[in-house]
């Protein structure tokens, strides 16, 4: 099943290559599910450095198993995160199938737009974005730039 939308890949004002609707799409429209054979599950430990780095940088970490990677097979692996602060418009739902959530379109997305998607579906988010996460940020024992 992977992707559900029809989509063109291109130029990302956000990071290199994105991800964009051919159509609009409404609020709450399933945008994508994980199907076994097109989608692959890595276990991060068993991979080789190269290896892990390819599939981390064109998957994901599933929050709730995140000894494992899922790259897709399809075109979701261009799919771009929001600008840190900025709103995504597509959102994991609490439906799963085949233990990973379901990806809905959380707002009416435009013909043409991007589509982004919300942190909250990759567990190895903070790395990729090289941001530090909310809980760490009052942590004392972190070190400090002087």
């Amino acid at each position: 099943m992977g992707l559900q939308v029809p989509h063109w890949i291109g130029p990302s004002g956000v990071h290199g290559t994105g991800l964009f609707a051919a159509e609009s799409v409404a609020e709450g429209s399933l945008l994508w599910c994980y199907e076994p054979g097109l989608e692959m599950r890595l276990c991060l430990n068993e991979l080789e450095p190269d290896a892990r780095s390819t599939a981390l940088h064109y998957g994901y970490v599933n929050p709730l198993v995140p000894s494992l990677v899922v790259v897709c097979g399809d075109d979701a692996r261009f799919w771009n995160f929001p600008p840190v602060g900025s709103p995504a418009n597509a959102v994991p739902s609490v439906q799963l199938l085949h233990g990973e959530a379901l990806i809905i379109a959380a707002r009416d997305i435009a013909a043409g737009e991007e589509l982004l998607i919300d942190p909250s579906s990759d567990a190895d988010y903070f790395r990729k974005m090289s941001v530090v996460a909310p809980q760490l940020m009052s942590d004392p024992w972190l070190p400090r730039a002087s």
